[in-house]
């Protein structure tokens, strides 16, 4: 344990750990300013939001927190209450760096948060200093001059020192100083854990940190995105241990020790440098204490007439690499360096382009042509409908030599990643290595998909020119997801703009907007790529449900207010039952659609205790549910009531659904994506909505609302079916969710099944109360003449004699197919499946009765995991 006196006499010359002082090649950038541009610290409010609040797809500044920036660096310190939260996952921001970047960058952030102490101290009080070293309020005028701080703490206990951080910036300094002074104001000695939490998801990123263990400093850097970080301590190596998530930092004397014992009355000071910067490169020159870093601006000798993007630049001394670094559009990038000797080699869209070449960096500005030569050309392409017009749509690229590699970026990105290209005009020009190229462009299920092949020649551009056909018709019918994902759920780093893109090149043509715990909105990003005749959507919500993995739900539409705490949502909590009661009465008990996500249904509808033993389940919620999500919906054909999943067995979510149904539940059955990353994200599931309009400019989210509500949808992972029930003799025609009487049981249903050329069913069966139909159930080997070959795959009109009221349900698919590529590794091994919501038929003239039947096996309760 470390004696408060020693270590404040150790306190000496901090080391400087990295920061940007040059432009960042990658990030498009605003005012960067530089040394003698003063420091300022005020709140943020809606005056001055856009000019002062950090940028980047990890932002999570609302209204209220206080912004401290001076010419080279800005931060966000959260406001200190108890409800501030910066997302569903990282919580409890009260006091902490919510955001920090390059002053004037556009796209840097992507830190979730810095908090000094970890959680352990409740930072409740907040005040700004100014250059006098007044103490003022933050929503004042703010302080601005030559330093400025935002000073948070948090009251002392008997128990717990009293802290009080002080985020500092100095005009002539390109760090963020921070400084806790713990005081112990109890009566007895007290221990202080020396510790900080700094969290940057890397899950599915191209980000890299510290490796665990104990250093003098700690760095995270983000090469695709252009983000880097560093820290260090004045006195103290750093204990650095993380996860895909969050980094902790143990502040370690000479001794080992990580804590400092404090009498009664005494106050001890930790301080750290915190930096941000475009490149890892800038965090090693500023923390090499060198006294003159070089600047330096790197470019490719090799002169083409076209830019090349997705470069990387390794640079390593000897045989150690220290870092890498994405280079502009324009094959430049301008970075700090050690002077000294290196081994400079470039990347190519995943491939190392040769063993590197030598170079020297001298102190002071360099420029550095690199003289590797790199091996490249362009697909140009132009893809557009059938009548020549624009077409969003994806664009799968696979080499076909064995061993070449094709990485455009993470599964987070936009327009191109991994080995997909998203387009939303049809257009695109994207550079490659050279070589030939299996391509496959597709726009979601009502298109034929295109295979093709181009070859790339070395500085020469490939057009690649095709038309989408769309094949399948549904007229009155719109396709939609109702639950998708992106950064600002907190769960997942993906650009929100990526997962636009992701849903208007499947052909979704509505969807809203459903981050965790947060309304949000995608009307931004349907502007900016102007596809509104593409696609329309609404804001929403998806609130995480309590206890897991119990369920979640979904509700649209919702009220968004941009910039506030979680979008003006409604907080989780603490219950299953009051936190639905209160998502649907939320905003003046405007009317909304509620849809019960991915649940465990026995828990949810009979098991409530989760004991195992029946009971009457969450029932103060089933009033309030339209539609529940029962995917995976290829276990639609094999209706047992448990289903494989990967070494688990587990409830079969569609079985349960019909358990429901004759039980007297009429809560309709939705498939949705929840797709979380961009890398084939969306298309795999979808819901056809019956609709007025096909034009997705038209489309009124109350309707599809309403057609939700009411059952009037089909649910499909690809193949399109249509059902329709008619009372023999008679005229009316009932869709799915509806309610048809026919008094004499004589039920007629038309079926069809269209499917584009990369999809097909081989059987189709319709289901009575939960049970097939013996004289309807078909498949391509035992009924060849039913099916067919072409667009329309199964076409018939089926009689029905019932006997009482039923509900009428149709399920199609492939058994034992594939949807395929189109959809990705992942998704793609699933079979090709629809399902229809049920028609209810009345034949004793006193309304839809249930008939209570559990098709032979008990009503579900609480999962457990079996093997």
């Amino acid at each position: 344990m470390i004696h408060r006196k020693t270590v404040l006499a150790s306190i000496g010359t901090l080391t400087i750990l990295g920061v940007a002082i040059g432009i960042h090649a990658f990030g498009q950038f605003g005012p960067f300013l530089g040394s003698g541009t003063a420091a300022e610290a005020t709140a943020l409010n809606s005056t001055n939001f856009d000019d002062f609040a950090v940028k980047g797809k990890e932002a999570d500044a609302i209204y209220g927190d206080v912004v401290l920036r001076n010419g080279f660096v800005t931060a966000v310190i959260a406001q200190p209450l108890a409800s501030r939260n910066a997302n569903m996952t990282t919580k409890d921001v009260a006091g902490a760096l919510i955001d920090f970047g390059m002053r004037g960058a556009s796209g840097a952030d992507q830190l979730a948060a810095y908090y000094p102490g970890r959680k352990l101290f409740p930072y409740r009080q907040i005040s700004l200093r100014t250059p006098a070293g007044d103490t003022i309020p933050p929503d004042g005028h703010g302080a601005f001059g030559e330093t400025s701080a935002v000073v948070v703490s948090a009251d002392g206990t008997d128990e717990r020192a009293e802290a009080s951080v002080a985020y500092e910036l100095n005009q002539d300094k390109p760090y963020l100083s921070v400084t806790t002074t713990f005081t112990n104001k109890s009566a007895k000695s007290l221990t202080v854990q020396l510790e900080d939490d700094f969290r940057a998801d890397s899950k599915n990123e191209d980000m890299f940190r510290s490796p665990n263990g104990v250093d003098d400093r700690f760095w995270l850097y983000d090469r695709y995105w252009g983000q880097a970080y560093g820290l260090d301590a004045a006195g103290f190596k750093l204990q650095i241990t993380s996860d895909a998530r969050v980094t902790t930092i143990k502040y370690v004397n000479e001794a080992g020790e990580s804590s400092v014992m404090l009498p009664p009355g005494d106050s001890f000071q930790l301080k750290r440098r915190l930096y941000a910067g475009p490149t890892i490169f800038d965090v090693q020159a500023i923390s090499s204490n060198v006294p003159a870093v070089a600047s330096v601006g790197f470019s490719t000798s090799d002169a083409r007439r076209f830019a090349t993007s997705n470069l990387m630049l390794e640079l390593l001394q000897g045989e150690t690499t220290l870092g890498m670094a994405r280079l502009d559009n324009s094959a430049e990038l301008k970075t700090k360096l050690v002077p000294g000797d290196y081994t400079a080699r470039l990347h190519f869209c995943g491939n190392a382009i040769g063993k590197g070449e030598p170079i020297h960096i001298n102190a002071g500005d360099n420029r550095v042509a690199l003289k590797q030569s790199i091996p490249r050309g362009r697909i140009v392409g132009t893809i557009t409908d059938a009548s020549g017009g624009r077409i969003p749509c994806k664009i799968e690229l696979k080499p076909v030599a064995a061993d070449a590699k094709l990485d455009f970026g993470p599964e987070t990105a936009e327009f191109a990643l991994r080995n997909l290209i998203y387009t939303a005009s049809g257009q695109f020009v994207q550079t490659v290595p050279p070589g030939q190229y299996a391509v496959t462009i597709s726009h979601g299920p009502e298109f034929d998909v295109i295979h093709t092949e181009v070859e790339v020649k070395d500085g020469a551009d490939s057009p690649l020119k095709n038309v989408l056909v769309r094949s399948v018709e549904t007229p009155g019918w719109v396709s939609t997801d109702f639950h998708s994902h992106s950064s600002p759920s907190g769960d997942n780093t993906s650009s929100q703009l990526g997962r636009v893109l992701n849903l208007v090149c499947e052909q979704i043509e509505f969807a809203p907007c459903t981050e965790h715990n947060r309304v949000s909105t995608y009307e931004p990003h349907i502007k900016q790529l102007g596809i509104e005749n593409f696609l329309a959507s609404v804001s929403g919500i998806e609130m995480t449900g309590s206890p897991l993995p119990l369920n979640h739900q979904n509700a649209f539409p919702m009220k968004y207010i941009p910039r506030t705490q979680d979008g003006g949502g409604p907080v989780s909590g603490p219950d299953l039952e009051t936190q639905i009661e209160r998502l649907v009465l939320w905003g003046d008990r405007s009317e909304k659609l509620l849809q019960v996500n991915h649940p465990d249904m026995g828990w949810m509808f009979y098991d409530k205790n989760g004991d195992g033993k029946p009971d009457a389940g969450f029932e103060r919620a089933f009033p309030f549910m339209d539609v529940v999500e029962i995917h995976p919906i290829e276990d639609a054909l094999n209706l047992s009531p448990t289903a494989k999943r990967g070494k688990t067995t587990s409830h079969n979510t569609v079985f349960n659904w019909l358990q429901l149904l004759n039980q007297g539940f009429r809560i309709y059955g939705v498939v949705n994506t929840d797709a979380h990353y961009n890398y084939h994200g969306s298309g795999s599931l979808r819901n056809w909505l019956q609709s007025s309009t096909d034009d997705p400019a038209k489309i009124d989210h109350m309707e599809m609302v309403h057609a939700a509500e009411q059952g009037r949808l089909i649910m499909s992972n690809g193949p399109y079916l249509e059902v329709t029930a008619t009372e023999a003799g008679k005229p009316e025609t009932y869709v799915a969710g509806q309610d048809l009487k026919a008094a004499t049981g004589k039920v007629t249903l038309k079926v069809r099944v269209q499917c584009a050329n990369w999809l097909d069913v081989n059987r189709l069966f319709v289901l009575v109360n939960g049970r097939t139909h013996a004289l309807h159930d078909y498949s391509r080997n035992k009924n060849p003449d039913a099916f067919r070959s072409g667009v329309i795959k199964f076409e018939r009109t089926l009689d029905l004699e019932l006997k009482g009221d039923a509900h009428l349900v149709v399920v199609t698919g492939q058994v034992d197919g594939k949807l395929g590529s189109v959809h990705g590794p992942t998704f793609g091994a699933s079979e090709p499946a629809a399902i229809s919501n049920p028609i209810f038929v009345d034949v004793d003239g006193n309304g839809f009765q249930p008939n209570k039947d559990t098709l032979d096996a008990p009503l579900p309760v609480k999962h457990v995991n079996s093997k």
